[in-house]
């Protein structure tokens, strides 16, 4: 196939990402609540000709573009959902919606995946393999792909690769970045209800202070991973909400708080979740109140195929010779749930620099996050490189 043809019908497919991605942008919706934006891209995917199955693992996509019944298949994924966050961005296309932003960038990898099904199905007479499109919900909360993978997404097919995008600020704008090896840490969620008892705020000896309480268990899990974790095994405890009290002068009979737990390494997980449990049990009973600890483990490390790895970047510098090839030298402490399809399927998953200027290097899940919409040319350039270019990845298998 002729890349001068790749070049120009990429360009001209450009307009329609970044009106696509604007579209996802005014109108962002939370984890486990995209069901408009999985009915709009269902649409949209039916425009194309492909084969859509909705409402998988709540409303996941999967639209298949199957141009051989004895080709392999390859997957190409991309999450859909928005983060509970006022967008602060200041553009046109801002949120239209109070509390909901697309500040991980989500809305950019939805269109992304869309445009590479256009070019794709634009090209289908010279694809060496089948392509599904896979649009996830609920990345945010760690448990889109683990549900999308529970309802049978590929009950009738088998991918033999799999890879997804995410942008990246830190990145310049249009690059693309790799890594072999481990990428992402593992991450858990966990919540923290602390029960006492009530009273006049005027009058703490006759209550159980639930709100100091909490102080002194957030205090004292804050230094778990300065005091009990080896300091050679990366790990990250956040505390990024409370929740308790009615006034001023009020000691209230409950509070909660939730937060995250990210690692690189099993045995620092598992020091660390012990670590939790004693420090919040103790201090309950030292101060005479009851507390209950709920952990859910979110997502595995996210550990990308080497081979594939390899395999991608020779795909990338034939198809996409202007997008910049950066090594990275080190993993993220951000959860990444496509880590639940590498379990099963090799592949990895890539970062897509957007950062330009001051505007678009916000870090993720910022409320001013925004991205240099000319970098996602290079991610759809990329993901359609990758089934084009699939004759290099079968020679990993």
């Amino acid at each position: 196939m002729d890349r001068a043809e790749f070049d120009r019908v990429l360009d001209a497919l450009m307009p329609d990402v970044i009106r696509d991605r604007r579209h996802l942008h005014r109108h962002p919706e939370l984890s486990g609540e995209e069901k408009q934006t999985s009915a709009w891209l269902a649409d949209r995917c039916r425009e194309l000709d492909l084969e859509v199955r909705e409402r998988i693992g709540g409303y996941g996509i999967l639209a298949r573009l199957h141009v051989g019944r004895t080709l392999p298949w390859l997957a190409l994924r991309a999450d859909m959902d928005a983060l509970p966050v006022e967008d602060q961005s200041g553009t046109d296309y801002a949120s239209q919606f109070p509390q909901r932003a697309h500040a991980c960038g989500h809305d950019a990898h939805s269109a992304m995946l869309l445009g590479a099904a256009r070019l794709l199905s634009r090209f289908r007479h010279a694809l060496p393999c089948n392509v599904a499109f896979i649009f996830q919900p609920a990345e945010e909360t760690c448990s889109g792909a683990a549900a999308m993978l529970a309802d049978h997404v590929f009950s009738d097919l088998r991918p033999q690769h799999i890879f997804a995008f995410h942008v990246y600020p830190q990145l310049p704008a249009g690059s693309l970045g790799i890594r072999e090896g481990i990428m992402c840490a593992a991450a858990d969620l966990f919540e923290v209800h602390v029960e006492g008892r009530g009273g006049h705020a005027a009058r703490p000896h006759e209550a159980t202070d639930v709100i100091l309480i909490a102080s002194h268990m957030i205090q004292a899990l804050h230094h778990i991973i300065g005091r009990r974790v080896d300091p050679l095994a990366p790990a990250v405890l956040t505390i990024g909400q409370i929740r308790g009290g009615f006034a001023a002068n009020v000691i209230p009979d409950h509070v909660r708080f939730s937060g995250t737990v990210r690692t690189l390494h099993p045995d620092a997980h598992e020091t660390i979740r012990g670590q939790m449990i004693r420090i919040i049990r103790q201090t309950a009973e030292a101060w005479g109140a009851t507390a209950s600890f709920t952990l859910h483990q979110a997502c595995p490390v996210l550990c990308n195929d080497t081979e594939s790895a390899q395999a991608s970047r020779a795909i990338f510098a034939s198809w996409l010779p202007e997008a910049p090839l950066i090594e990275l030298e080190q993993p993220s402490m951000g959860g990444e749930d496509f880590s639940e399809f590498l379990r099963h399927i090799p592949g990895c998953l890539f970062r897509l620099g957007t950062g330009s200027t001051p505007a678009t290097r916000y870090p993720l899940h910022h409320p001013c996050f925004n991205i240099d919409e000319r970098a996602m040319k290079h991610g759809v350039g990329a993901m359609a490189a990758l089934a084009l270019g699939y004759e290099r990845l079968q020679q990993t298998l």
